[in-house]
């Protein structure tokens, strides 16, 4: 077969291979992403049968790796630290330096170099996002205070990866010079920190309007797919544009394109539409790195092996464990978060393949990783459904009698706050809705399409820019908290698909919605939502219906 069909080879095998093993992985109910890199090692080199090309691969793998950390970007938030700051950082900070100092003694102990023991100490000691969220979401705990401790928990092992991103070209040059000083590598260490400051100072204060600017006019045109490419166009060129003018890493450069457009009236919208391209190639980067998979080196190594996943699985765990015993929480939360973090993966990944093209690790400790990161993964799931065996045995030990705190607060008394009513639409009736909740009391969110009305009420409303027909806009807004939903557009097919969307999320949420005619009505009625005909009847029927609903929450 032709050589430039190596692509369309490794997505049909690739594709059809990962969606065949994952299925079968999450019938066990076990994550995803193990089934994609036993796809990847079948169609790899060091497996009997079709072998893909490891080159291609590897170049569509840093396409999954500019969108992933552009996700990361994209949705990171300070606001999510502030609720759980007291735990998770001190937490996070504890976890990883002791996971890095352990693993950096046991690789040192085995003989290998001290570039490659620091970088494999640092790659286990940031857990796998993809993973977490998989197994909160599975256990239904991704919206409790649990969920948010461990979500606030990776957000700073993020931080720690891009850091550790930034500060990787400096400790190669440095390593890899045999007369450099360490004054010299101080100046080196300045002048990339000078880069990185005034790459940022440059992007959030005038890049970040330019951004702006360019998806606002963007966005008037209401076409999906020229916003999707839009996004797409401004994250590559960031990325590139960063590692080319700056000489920082493509990945940071991804990051930042993430935190800038996070920064815009559009953020909700450009998550929800690159999310399903994210998807698509996280399956390729983890395909890529179960292609790199050697397991010969795991059999030349097991003593190392065996010790790094001792690391993963004991380190890590009970360091997170006796850390948020010490800080008062419950014994149910601190072997949930024991648990949730014992694993690695994606970011641990990334890190070792920046590492390898510096020269940093040599192959086989990047299939030691791997090795674990399969052991770690598979076992997460198990480990889980042991918690509450675990909690019994454990609660009676006199440490765990008295009670302990199980709601998240900061030392403000901050809480996560819980979105009761969302409202669809911010035209007449939509703003009269919301000015009447508001009298009572109750702030609603808003979503609306109109980029205008978002950037004129976004000071005095909570209001997000995106089409509610959405899952992923509806799921960003934590959908499946609210009690009520509340669509005032006047379009029946477009509130028929919001309606079927809002329940694949949260099928309890009561639903009022307008409809154009009495066959209309009869629509939405069948899908379990109260509808004002507003052709029919007068406009302020809406509002009564709202009123008769809210009334009593009245106090």
């Amino acid at each position: 077969m032709h050589s430039n069909l190596q692509i369309v080879l490794i997505l049909t095998i690739g594709f059809a291979l990962a969606s065949l093993l994952a299925f079968i992985a999450q019938r066990f109910r076990f994550p995803a992403i193990l089934g994609y890199m036993l796809a990847g090692y079948i169609i790899g080199p060091y497996s009997p049968g079709f072998v893909a090309d490891v080159e291609i691969s590897e170049q569509l793998a840093e396409i999954c790796v500019i969108l992933m950390l552009f996700g990361v970007g994209l949705h990171f938030r300070i606001e999510d630290l502030i609720g759980v700051k007291n735990i998770a950082i001190p937490g996070a900070v504890a976890q990883t330096f002791f996971a890095a100092v352990t693993g950096f003694l046991i690789v040192r102990g085995m003989g290998w170099s001290p570039e490659a023991a620091l970088i494999i100490g640092l790659s286990i000691g940031v857990a796998s996002t993809v993973v977490l969220v998989r197994i909160l979401t599975d256990n239904e705990i991704l919206n409790t205070s649990k969920g948010h401790i461990a979500v606030g928990w990776l957000v700073v092992e993020d931080i720690f990866t891009v850091i550790f991103l930034i500060l990787l070209p400096t400790f190669a040059a440095f390593s890899s010079g045999e007369n450099i000083s360490l004054m010299s590598f101080s100046g080196s260490l300045l002048i990339l920190t000078g880069k990185f400051l005034i790459l940022g100072l440059f992007m959030f204060k005038w890049g970040h309007k330019i951004v702006a600017y360019i998806l606002t006019n963007i966005a008037r045109l209401k076409s999906q797919e020229l916003f999707t490419l839009t996004i797409l166009a401004l994250v590559f060129v960031i990325a590139t544009g960063s590692t080319a003018l700056f000489g920082t890493s493509i990945a940071l450069g991804a990051f930042i394109a993430g935190m800038v457009i996070g920064k815009t009236s559009v953020r909700h919208q450009a998550a929800a539409n690159a999310l399903p391209l994210k998807d698509i190639f996280a399956v390729i980067f983890f395909l890529s790195v179960g292609m790199l998979f050697n397991p010969n080196p795991i059999i030349a190594n097991y003593p190392l092996f065996l010790g790094v996943l001792a690391v993963i699985l004991i380190v890590k765990p009970l360091v997170a464990f006796i850390i948020t015993v010490l800080l008062g929480h419950s014994l149910n939360v601190a072997l949930t978060l024991s648990v949730a973090l014992a694993q690695i993966g994606e970011f641990s990944f990334i890190l070792a393949e920046e590492a390898m093209n510096l020269k940093l690790l040599p192959d086989d400790g990047f299939d030691i990783l791997v090795a674990c990161a399969l052991v770690s993964i598979s076992l997460n799931p198990l480990l889980f459904q042991s918690i509450g065996w675990i909690e019994k045995k454990m609660a009676p030990l006199p440490l765990f009698r008295r009670g302990r705190r199980n709601v998240v607060k900061g030392q403000e008394g901050y809480q996560f706050p819980t979105p009761t009513v969302i409202i669809v639409g911010f035209g007449q009736i939509g703003k009269e809705v919301s000015v009447f909740l508001k009298e009572m009391g109750i702030f609603p969110l808003i979503i609306e399409q109109n980029i205008d009305t978002v950037m004129r009420m976004e000071a005095q409303d909570t209001i997000f820019f995106g089409d509610a027909a959405e899952s992923n806009i509806l799921k960003d807004i934590h959908i499946e908290q609210a009690s009520h939903l509340l669509i005032t557009v006047p379009d029946t097919a477009k509130t028929v698909k919001i309606i079927h969307t809002a329940r694949s999320v949260n099928p309890d949420i009561e639903i009022i919605c307008r409809s154009q005619s009495i066959i209309d009505e009869d629509k939405i009625k069948e899908l379990r939502a109260k509808s004002i005909c507003t052709e029919s009847v007068a406009m302020n029927s809406f509002l009564i219906l709202v009123r008769q609903l809210f009334h009593p929450a009245k106090k």
